[in-house]
């Protein structure tokens, strides 16, 4: 992590105070912005037309027209909820609705049909606060939105870390967005964007972790209100067998262009959104962002010999394409350059860690694109599909000076070259028979291209070998189909099954999935999920390369299975208040299939990265996890909330020899404290304060194999030995958000100050010091400060 200069940070901090300050004094009118958006039906997207919609602080109320849109005009900025209904559908409140002068507010209102008749008494609202938007998911499965994603600590307007704050839900480090889920492997969580899988979209993904990098290569103010499931998730969902992260773009806003253009450490951004013509349906936005470290880095004096420099940039954006009787089109798409590289030097005094004396380079680059349809048929139907591209580039290539009699030379470590691409076509029909029953199916066909070359240095042989070599087509394809079905108003099942075939191993899997839900009496709902899930190892598994004893190049990985999981969830959730709710979840995984390495304790449950990776596998390895879920939650009310989550569990496997170890993962427990204060300053501009406490127990490590690592020169670990050591049995980190929003008449401005690990040291693992000749622990202890200012116009 590069480490920020502490004059400039001084610099930032001192102008946005005198900003501030400034803000705070002038008196002006209050800034008065609109609210507007469409009200529709949850399933069939079919708009509602004479929808009632009430502004709740403001005792004011209107109805949607005749294409389900509505207006309030010239509101006072500030905190809103917001009440919808509609006869024959189940009302709606919306809590927390932020009213900037900067922007517009602009709403998708979806709807549940109620199973109840017309002369029935009205029922009182639902908070629709943290319920997943996908109507079929019952359980361990939450959205979250973009004001959330800015606002609370440590989720830096991050997607990836802001999932870090859910229970049962671990990021591997300050620094990495890589997301543990109920003790699952990060490369064990599917990411999707508007209905199709994409590769891991963060910056230097892979450098540390498989499924994680630095920072997710779009800002999550492109996000609609979007899902995070961790078991157990609908069938609609493949290929994932820890968790699934089902992202969604927002479209741009068709009535008024806006423009935003932010600047801090994390990168300098600038975003617009409009209609293309005054009066169209049509929108756009989008948004590119460069990275600020790239800029500041060169300048800066060189600190060490293990310095990264690296350099980021990204673009996203979304086209919206309504027609009156076509359907609606939209073309999006995201794209992220990554490079990071680290020089060392050639003088063997400044040689006090293995990095000092290394060359690398790494590059990751990612993308994905694609032309998605949807259309409601008659009312009771609704078609969406999409076509797609998306692919990814890892380039790494490391060398290192060994020898210190000959400084000059360097010595290959790693050469690695691995190129996926796409192709995808997914489709999605919902229908619904009645407000009682409701079905979804569809498919997902992918085809992809791979070209993977891989060599990396033994150790023991001093050689430079090939450890993998693959360049063909597979493809993946999936069939679902769920129902969900209310029998009364307070109970319904869900069920469903996914049916897929993977060409690579020519294996097919059988996936069932089964939940229900039932409101026990007002207030208090009880629930249950299963569901069987598989996943596709990483492509360079399969093609690791082996000789035989005729010296024939063979792929030992090839026909390997896909890992899979039954999970089981129990949930009970109780509405405390309006403003504060309960849910307990316990929950049970069982794991099987999983690949091992026989006569070994390896099992790819725990795999992070492993660029030298060589092993040859089978499918005899099988794993548990097991635990509860506390999530205790105040919503936004009168300017204050917060959110406390707890999780208490146990994750264990049997490797290929049999034995049973605790997993890497294993860390026992986590609890995250949220908490924040809003303040209005002179009735028109916001103040802010966000902290976050997290306390949990440490994941485990190989012990060190002294004689390997002084030989070697570099840490080598004794896996003889699995996860038998954690330096510590707590590991605590503070973080912290200031958040000042000036609401000007034209625009909006927001100062903000976001600082990962304020207060907190975690461990990373063992580094070798060259000059002593001893193994040191290695920590991550410094603070990760991230302060910005946006202009909203």
């Amino acid at each position: 992590m590069i480490k920020s200069d502490n004059m400039k940070s001084k610099i930032w901090i001192c102008t946005m105070l005198i900003l501030i300050l400034s803000g705070s004094s002038a008196v002006s009118q209050k800034p008065v912005q609109n609210i507007r958006g469409v009200v529709m039906d949850a399933a069939t997207n079919e708009t509602l037309p004479g929808a009632s919609i009430l502004l709740l602080e403001e005792n004011t109320g209107t109805s949607s027209d005749t294409s389900g849109k509505f207006l309030f005009e010239n509101v006072e900025v500030g905190r809103y909820t917001l009440q919808a209904s509609f006869i024959g559908y189940e009302s709606l409140l919306i809590p927390e609705l932020l009213l900037t002068s900067g922007n517009e507010m602009v709403l998708t209102i979806k709807l549940e049909p109620a199973l109840t008749e017309l002369d029935e008494i009205v029922v009182k609202p639902s908070i629709r606060k943290d319920r997943p938007v996908n109507s079929m998911a019952t359980v361990s499965a939450r959205t979250f939105s973009v004001e959330e994603a800015g606002r609370y600590a440590g989720a830096i307007d991050d997607p990836g870390r802001m999932a870090g704050n859910f229970a049962g839900v671990t990021t591997v480090a300050p620094h990495i967005n890589a997301i543990v889920v109920r003790g699952n492997s990060p490369k064990g969580l599917a990411w999707r964007l508007e209905g199709t899988d994409i590769p891991v979209p963060s910056h230097f993904s892979g450098s540390n972790v498989v499924g994680g990098g630095g920072l997710t290569v779009f800002s999550s103010q492109l996000l609609a209100n979007s899902d995070f499931y961790t078991g157990a998730f609908p069938s609609e969902f493949g290929n994932a067998s820890a968790g699934v992260f089902d992202m969604k773009l927002r479209s741009g806003n068709k009535y008024k262009r806006e423009y935003a253009l932010k600047i801090g450490i994390q990168g300098i951004e600038a975003a617009t959104e409009g209609p293309f013509k005054k009066g169209g349906d049509d929108s756009y936005i989008i948004n590119y962002r460069y990275s600020t470290m790239a800029l500041i880095f060169p300048l800066l004096p060189e600190v060490n010999y293990s310095d990264e420099l690296p350099v980021y940039q990204d673009l996203s954006f979304k086209i919206n394409i309504p027609t009156n009787k076509a359907g609606t089109f939209s073309l999006w798409g995201i794209g992220g350059l990554s490079n990071s590289k680290m020089k060392g030097t050639d003088n063997p005094e400044n040689w006090t860690y293995p990095e000092n004396r290394e060359q690398m380079d790494f590059h990751y680059n990612m993308g994905a694109t694609g032309l998605s349809y949807s259309r409601s048929i008659k009312g009771n139907t609704y078609i969406h599909s999409t076509l797609s591209v998306n692919g990814s580039e890892h380039l790494y290539y490391e060398e290192s000076r060994l020898n210190e009699s000959n400084p000059d030379t360097l010595v290959p470590l790693h050469d690695i070259r691995m190129i996926n691409s796409t192709v995808a076509l997914t489709g999605k029909i919902t229908h619904v028979f009645n407000p009682g029953l409701s079905m979804v199916t569809g498919i997902d066909a992918n085809l992809q291209h791979y070209d993977l070359q891989g060599k990396a240095r033994n150790y023991e042989t001093e050689e430079f070998i090939e450890i993998m070599n693959g360049r063909n087509n597979t493809g993946l394809l999936e069939w679902f189909l769920q129902g969900k079905y209310k029998i009364t108003r307070d109970f319904y099942i869900t069920g469903g099954i996914n049916v897929s075939w993977f060409e690579i191993n020519n294996e097919y899997s059988i996936e069932p999935r089964l939940s229900a839900n039932w409101n026990i009496f007002p207030g208090h709902q009880v629930s249950f999920g299963y569901g069987k899930h598989s996943q596709t190892e990483p492509l360079p598994i399969y093609f690791v390369t082996k000789n035989n004893s005729n010296n024939e190049v063979i792929f030992p990985n090839k026909n390997l299975k896909r890992m899979k999981a039954h999970h089981f969830v129990l949930a009970y959730d109780w509405s405390i208040s309006p403003q504060m709710r309960l849910k307990i979840e316990p929950y049970f995984q069982k794991l099987y299939d999983v690949p091992v390495v026989e006569n070994s304790s390896y099992s790819m449950i725990n795999f992070l990265s492993d660029w030298t990776f060589n092993r040859t596998l089978v499918n005899s390895g099988t794993g548990t996890n097991m635990g509860i879920d506390i999530t205790l939650e105040r919503f936004l009310s009168n300017g204050f909330y917060f959110m406390t989550t707890s999780s208490v569990y146990d994750s264990k496997y049997i490797g290929g020899d049999g034995k049973e170890y605790r997993t890497r993962f294993d860390g026992g427990y986590v609890l995250n404290l949220l908490a924040g204060k809003e303040w209005e300053i002179n009735e028109k501009n916001l103040l802010s304060l966000n902290v976050k406490f997290t306390f949990m127990g440490p994941y485990w490590y190989y012990p060190v194999d002294e004689n390997a690592t002084e030989i070697a020169g570099t840490i080598i670990y004794n896996e003889s030995r699995p996860f038998e050591y954690r330096n510590s049995s707590l590991e605590s980190m503070t973080d912290l958000t200031i958040n000042y929003r000036i609401n000007g008449i034209k625009g909006s401005s927001v100062f903000a100050l976001q600082v990962k690990n304020l207060a907190g040291k975690q461990y990373l693992g063992k580094k070798y010091n060259l000059k002593e000749g001893i193994i040191e622990n290695d920590f991550f202890s410094s603070p990760v400060p991230f302060i910005s200012y946006k202009y909203e116009f």
